[in-house]
């Protein structure tokens, strides 16, 4: 039994002198700097600039397509004889 307590304080020494020595925090750091991210905000800013490029692309494309459809209205009224008859 003697032995058993010597054991028992032996660890307990080992857990309080561990304790204040080693402790269980860790610290991660990130180091987010440099070309990598100057590489990632470019791409980025060109993804947006190509994004708004093409939204206004698609617009101008369809007011140009409403434009015509406008165009065509305007000569069918003045000539009507050149709208296509429509078949069923």
């Amino acid at each position: 039994m003697d032995e058993l307590d010597q054991r028992i304080e032996r660890l307990e020494k080992l857990a309080k002198e561990g304790s204040r020595v080693n402790s269980s925090a860790s610290n991660i750091t990130v180091n987010a700097g440099g070309i990598g991210v100057w590489i990632c905000c470019t791409f980025c800013a060109l993804c947006l600039m190509a994004s708004l490029f093409t939204l206004w692309i698609v617009t101008d494309i369809r007011q140009n397509d409403r434009d015509q459809g406008n165009q065509l209205n305007a000569i069918y009224m003045m000539a009507p004889h050149l709208k296509p008859e429509k078949t069923k």
